[in-house]
């Protein structure tokens, strides 16, 4: 994202950790379908230097811990995967969106997608322009 994006008044995007838009940090960096803001590469890069000089005995119940939680540590969890999920889901549609208005059909869409002209037209129909 271009340093001055940041600068503009109108959110662009937000971060997809913390959920601070563009207006609220520092700088934003883009990656395929996230964004990550300077607050939270810093954090990020904290808890891997602390883990970094970890046993592998202590890598290995750390594992353990995300790899063995209960059902309702899960289904705790489930609530902001699903808001996650939802965010995704209204961004892809938004640049599949921008690009329907821009003149690209459905097979290009379909294409980048992976997927057929048919289901990328169920999937974002209302994404076609007037």
């Amino acid at each position: 994202m271009p340093p001055n994006a940041a600068a503009t008044s109108e959110p662009i995007a937000s971060c997809s950790f913390c959920y601070k838009p563009n207006t609220a940090v520092q700088n934003l960096v883009a990656g395929p379908g996230v964004f990550i803001c300077n607050e939270c590469v810093e954090l990020s890069a904290a808890i891997v230097a602390d883990v970094a000089g970890i046993t592998p005995e202590q890598s290995a119940r750390l594992r353990a811990q995300y790899t063995g939680r209960s059902a309702e540590e899960i289904l705790d969890m489930l609530p902001g995967v699903a808001r996650t999920a939802s965010r995704i889901e209204a961004d892809l549609a938004s640049w599949v969106r921008l690009r329907r208005e821009r003149g690209t059909g459905w097979q290009q869409i379909a294409d980048a997608l992976g997927t057929s002209a048919g289901a990328a037209r169920q999937r974002f129909g209302t994404a076609s322009p007037g």
